[in-house]
């Protein structure tokens, strides 16, 4: 079964198994995502963040308080989840983000955000979170490859927020050391809330970065209900 397959790696994968070429290019990809973030908090097309950060800071959607860091701001603090939307959307605005061609999606914007977060959660070394954000990058980069992009997108699918829950969740899964089983649950979840339209493309609106931010988000709810017993389907 494809699930249980890739629930064994994402979970199994080790540092000691990443060639070190591929270790030095996850590292550079995590440092050109940062940068993406932090160039975006500053630059005008970014603008839909604010708004967003705006209604997350609200009373009503829980506020700033909680335990997880955005990217270049020192100052507040967030809920993991909350600050893997907003940090994920921001690596997602510029569209200067890592691009793997073949399968037509942006890995670091969903995969990066939800593995900080869910690294600072379990205190995790540098080390175990780049071996995380890779899992999460091949998890994602053969879900793209194996639904043909093309077909995807003349779907009206956008596949760096549909497949890119997958991959957060893959990266999170590593990190919390779930089981193969909690794993193919985290999946399943992730499933449920998969999605990605690319109707921005007709009328400009602000959702393609919001999505993939979305996914970020997403893939750590996933991970991490999975980790305390929530069953998702197969």
């Amino acid at each position: 079964m494809a699930t249980r397959a890739l629930a064994g790696f994402a979970v199994g994968l080790k540092q000691s198994a990443v060639p070190a070429a591929v270790g030095v290019r996850t590292q550079e990809i995590l440092l050109d995502c940062i940068g993406n973030i932090i160039r975006a908090r500053h630059d005008p097309i970014s603008s839909s963040t604010t708004p967003l950060i705006a209604a997350l800071d609200s009373l009503e959607l829980g506020g700033g308080t909680g335990t997880s860091r955005l990217v270049g701001d020192g100052r507040r603090r967030y809920p993991p989840p909350t600050a893997a939307m907003i940090n994920g959307t921001l690596a997602h605005s510029l569209d200067f983000d890592d691009t793997h061609g073949a399968g037509s999606i942006h890995c670091s914007a969903p995969v990066v955000p939800a593995a900080l977060a869910a690294a600072e959660m379990v205190r995790s070394t540098g080390a175990e979170m780049v071996t995380a954000i890779t899992a999460g990058f091949e998890v994602m980069t053969r879900l793209s490859l194996s639904l043909d992009p093309t077909l995807h997108y003349e779907r009206g699918y956008h596949p760096t927020a549909t497949c890119g829950v997958f991959g957060a969740a893959a990266a999170c899964g590593n990190l919390y050391g779930l089981s193969e089983d909690e794993m193919v649950s985290a999946f399943g979840i992730a499933l449920s809330q998969s999605s990605g339209t690319l109707q921005f493309l007709v009328d400009g609106s602000w959702t393609k970065r919001f999505q993939v931010g979305y996914a970020s988000h997403s893939g750590l709810i996933a991970a991490t209900l999975a980790r305390e017993g929530f069953v998702g389907p197969v």
